[in-house]
């Protein structure tokens, strides 16, 4: 919905046809407002449209400057967010490679143990068979 908010600039009144609130508008009119009275104080030669233009240079000043920030923070975030892919891809395959050697690692604990346990039943028969021998002596 178009609103129409009236202000007054430099003690010209306006009336401003926008979709903003009268609140939003009524803010902005008066920092311009503030601006083009404190660069007409003590420079009497200046008129109120050079004034306006050296308020309209300041404002397109910020918002390039503003604008660029935006767009090194937007890249900055981009940046970051395939770092942090990266990483996460780094550590899920850092996961895998570690639950595999788990599993190696329990697998190799197994046939160790079976190995033991066959060696102890090898040395087990070897001792009853010198047992035998002896006892047939």
């Amino acid at each position: 919905m178009v609103n129409k908010v009236r202000v007054n600039i430099a003690g010209a009144p306006y009336a401003i046809a926008t979709t903003d609130s009268e609140t939003y508008i009524t803010s902005l009119a008066k920092k311009l407002d503030e601006d083009i009275a404190k660069l007409l104080d003590g420079n009497e030669n200046l008129s109120v449209t050079k004034a306006a233009v050296f308020c309209a240079m300041d404002y397109l000043d910020e918002y390039k400057k503003s604008t660029g920030s935006a767009e090194n923070m937007r890249g900055q975030i981009q940046d970051y967010i395939a770092d942090a892919a990266r990483a996460k891809l780094a550590e899920d395959k850092a996961k895998a490679e570690n639950e595999t050697l788990r599993r190696e690692n329990a697998a190799l604990r197994e046939q160790l143990a079976r190995m033991k346990a066959k060696e102890q039943s090898r040395e087990k028969a070897e001792q009853e068979k010198q047992g035998e021998q002896n006892a047939e002596d």
